[in-house]
């Protein structure tokens, strides 16, 4: 799977809030009553969906273990073999 930048963008800012509302909550918690006069949050829908795919990628490995083996067995057999074209060409479509 694929994820674009705009998204691992919104994912770092989203784990940036989080931090500092973990460590806000600490504060708040020990402070005066006047911190209940109910200050709100919302979230867009898109931040709730990158908050949702956060959390249905924590239990996800990040490396694909079965392509791993795969590409092992063919290496040490010799059948694993790849042109400089090819990878020139996936470096120069990634940075467009």
């Amino acid at each position: 799977m694929r994820i674009d930048d705009k998204f691992k963008f919104d994912l770092n800012r989203l784990n940036d809030t989080s931090a500092k509302k973990k460590g806000g909550e600490k504060s708040a918690s020990s402070g005066s009553s006047d911190s209940a006069s109910g200050d709100q949050v919302s979230l867009s829908s898109v931040a709730k969906d990158v908050a949702g795919m956060k959390e249905g990628l924590k239990g996800a490995p990040e490396i694909r273990v079965e392509l791993v083996q795969e590409l092992k067995v063919r290496i040490e057999n010799g059948q694993y073999n790849v042109s400089g074209r090819d990878v020139a060409e996936k470096n120069r479509t990634d940075c467009d």
